[in-house]
C-alpha cells in the first residue's frame, strides 16, 4: 500500500464507518484484527492486517474467533465501544482510528503501516500514553505500555496540493525528471502515479492543476479503483489521472477495499522463489524464537528466588513507620539473618509506603506463579523450534513443486506465510503414497520413510504395524522410517537394522555428521498424542544405535 492509495482508502473507509458502534473485535491470528461494526443502517467489518503486506479494508468475509482471545484483543474489547473518526497522518503511512470507550473516555487505535514491522498501538487520548500495542518494541523509538506515544520523524515533503511556485522550485533544485521529483518530494504520492502524471504533463497538462484535481478527488471520495499493468508490473491505483500513458491491461473494482481483499497485484510465484521465500520466513522466526528463549531464561533468573520478595515485604511492613512517600530506599534490621544484619530496601518514590509493601508481595506472588508459566512457554517455544527445524529440513529435501506445496501449506497453517497466488497456490495435494521414499535392506526387508510432516505422519500412523521397527534420528529433525518386519521382528539381522538406521540418519538434520544417534522402537511403542500436529509422536520405549549417515545413490 503506497501513500496515495492509503490516503484514498482512509477517505473511502471513513465515509462508510465513522460513528459506528463496535459490536465485537476478533483477532484471527497474531497479525490480523477484525472489527465488527453497526453503522445504524448496516453491518460492516473492518479488517486490519499488520503483516509484511500491511493493509486495512472493509470486507464481507466470515472470520472465526479463536476460543481464547489474545491479550491485545481482550484489551481492545474491554476499552473500545464506538469508532468516531478515521484520519490519516498528513505526511506518513499512519492511520488513526479515534474511538470512544466506557464513561466517555477517548482512545486512539493507531495503525502504523511502516516497513516490515507494522504495528497497532492503543493510546489514551487524555494522557497521550500507550495503553498497549500489538508488537512491543524497546528500541531507539520505544513503543511500550505506559510510555508516551511519539510518532516517527517525518520526511521533508511538499503537500500534494503544492502550488505552481514551490513545484517549479523543487524541479529547478534537482536533476530528477518530473516523475522522480513527484515521488520523492510530494506526499501522498507513489512512483506509478508519478509516472502517469509525468506522462500527462508531457502531453500538455498543467502540473499544479492536475495535482489539485487529484487531491479534490480523494477528498470527495471520487474514486475509481483499478489495477493496471505498468511496465510489466501490476499496480493498484485509486483512479487514473488521465489517458496519456499506454496501459498493457486494466481491471476496475467497486472499491479500494475490494481491490485490496482480492490481492494487491502480487506476481505469481514460481517454485524457486517460493522456496527462497519460505527459507527466509523460517530463518526470521527461528531468530525470533531464539530471542524469546533468552528472554524467558532472563525472566526465570530474576524470579528464581521468590522468598526474597516475601522477606523484603515483611521487613518493610515491620518498619513501615520509618517510610515516607518520596523515599527511594530505607535501611532496616534483617532479623531473618543470624545474627541480624542491616539491609537496604529499594523503594518506588512515587508510591505510598503501603503501596511499596504491596508491590513486594505482588512480586512474590508473581515469582511463585512464574515457574509454571516459564516451563510452559519454554516447552511451547521448543516445540515451535522443532517444527521449524522439520520444515527447514523438508525444504532441503524438496525435489519439486509438490514437496514445496506441503511446506507451504504448513507455513500458511501456522500463520507465518501469507497464502500465495497462482498455480502453485491452487495445486491439489499429491497422493501421500507417491511422496514416500523406498528402499530395501541387504536382507530384503522393505524400508519406507517420509520427507515432510505429512508423509512422516502417514508412515507412523498408517504404515507402521505393531511389530515393525520404527526409526528416527534422536533429538533432531528427521524422517520417520519404518522397517517392515512382516511379523518377524525378532528375526531381523542387526546388519539390516543398522542399514535402516543409517538412512534415517542420512535423511535428518545430522546428515553431514560423522555419527548420528538413531532411535529404534517397535511400532506399538510409537504413539501420536491426541490433537498433536502432523508428524509429532511420542515413543514409550526404544534402543539407540550410533551409525554413519547414508543416503540413496540418486540423492548423493
Amino acid at each position: 500500500m503506497d501513500s496515495l492509495l492509503l490516503h484514498a482508502l482512509t477517505r473511502e473507509v471513513a465515509a462508510c464507518i465513522e460513528g459506528s458502534r463496535i459490536d465485537r473485535i476478533i483477532q484471527t491470528d497474531a497479525k490480523t484484527l477484525v472489527l465488527r461494526l453497526w453503522t445504524g443502517r448496516e453491518k460492516q467489518q473492518l479488517c486490519l492486517q499488520a503483516d509484511a503486506a500491511s493493509r486495512f479494508f472493509l470486507t464481507e468475509q466470515s472470520f472465526a474467533a479463536p476460543a481464547t482471545p489474545p491479550r491485545f484483543c481482550q484489551l481492545l474489547r474491554a476499552r473500545l465501544r464506538r469508532l468516531l473518526t478515521v484520519v490519516a497522518e498528513p505526511f506518513d503511512r499512519i492511520v488513526h482510528f479515534r474511538c470512544l470507550g466506557a464513561e466517555h473516555k477517548q482512545y486512539t487505535l493507531t495503525f502504523e503501516l511502516l516497513g516490515t514491522q507494522p504495528n497497532l498501538v492503543l493510546i489514551d487520548d487524555e494522557t497521550g500514553l500507550i495503553v498497549d500495542l500489538l508488537r512491543r518494541n524497546d528500541g531507539p523509538r520505544p513503543l511500550l505500555p505506559g510510555k508516551p506515544y511519539v510518532a516517527p520523524e517525518q520526511g521533508d515533503y511538499l503537500p500534494l496540493t503544492a502550488s505552481a511556485e514551490p513545484l517549479a522550485t523543487a524541479l529547478a533544485d534537482t536533476d530528477d525528471d518530473v516523475a522522480a521529483m513527484l515521488s520523492r518530494r510530494l506526499y501522498p504520492m507513489s512512483k506509478p502515479m508519478a509516472q502517469l502524471i509525468a506522462a500527462e504533463v508531457e502531453a500538455g497538462a498543467d502540473l499544479a492543476a492536475l495535482l489539485q484535481s487529484i487531491q479534490q478527488r480523494i477528498d470527495a471520495v471520487d474514486l475509481q479503483p483499478c489495477r493496471i499493468k505498468l511496465d510489466a508490473k501490476s499496480v493498484s491505483l485509486p483512479f487514473l489521472p488521465g489517458a496519456a500513458y499506454p496501459l498493457q491491461s486494466f481491471e476496475r473494482f467497486d472499491s479500494i477495499s475490494a481491490m485490496l481483499e482480492a490481492g494487491e497485484g502480487e506476481e505469481e510465484e514460481n517454485p524457486q522463489s517460493l522456496g527462497e521465500k519460505m527459507l527466509m520466513v523460517i530463518g526470521r522466526q527461528e531468530r525470533k524464537l531464539k530471542k524469546r528463549i533468552k528472554q524467558i531464561e532472563q525472566d526465570r533468573a530474576r524470579n528464581a528466588k521468590p522468598d526474597e520478595f516475601k522477606v523484603k515485604g515483611e521487613l518493610l511492613l515491620a518498619n513501615l513507620y520509618q517510610v515516607k512517600r518520596g523515599m527511594e530506599s530505607v535501611e532496616v534490621d534483617n532479623y531473618y539473618d543470624d545474627p541480624p544484619s542491616r539491609l537496604t530496601l529499594q523503594l518506588r518514590s512515587d508510591l505510598t509506603p503501603q503501596q511499596n509493601v504491596e508491590r513486594c508481595f505482588q512480586r512474590y506472588r508473581k515469582a511463585q506463579r512464574s515457574k509454571e508459566h516459564h516451563q510452559r512457554r519454554l516447552a511451547e517455544t521448543t516445540a515451535e523450534q522443532l517444527l521449524l527445524g522439520e520444515l527447514r529440513l523438508a525444504l532441503e529435501e524438496a525435489q519439486g513443486p509438490d514437496d514445496l506445496f506441503q511446506v507451504q501449506g504448513e507455513l500458511e497453517t501456522t500463520g507465518l506465510l501469507k497464502k500465495v497466488k497462482g498455480a502453485l497456490g491452487k495445486r491439489p495435494a499429491p497422493k501421500v503414497d507417491d511422496q514416500l521414499l523406498r528402499a530395501e535392506t541387504p536382507g530384503g526387508y522393505r524400508l519406507l520413510w517420509g520427507k515432510n510432516s505429512r508423509t512422516n505422519d502417514h508412515i507412523s500412523r498408517r504404515l507402521t504395524a505393531a511389530d515393525d521397527l520404527w526409526l528416527h534420528a534422536n533429538r533432531m529433525p528427521g524422517c520417520h522410517l519404518v522397517l517392515k518386519c512382516e511379523g518377524r521382528a525378532d528375526d531381523v539381522p542387526e546388519a539390516d537394522v543398522l542399514f535402516a538406521a543409517s538412512l534415517a540418519a542420512g535423511y535428518s538434520k545430522g546428515k553431514e555428521a560423522a555419527k548420528v544417534e538413531v532411535m529404534v522402537a517397535f511400532g506399538r511403542d510409537v504413539k501420536k498424542p491426541k490433537g498433536a500436529r502432523a508428524g509429532l509422536v511420542t515413543v514409550d520405549s526404544y534402543r539407540s544405535v550410533m551409525v554413519k549417515p547414508a543416503r540413496l545413490n540418486r540423492d548423493n
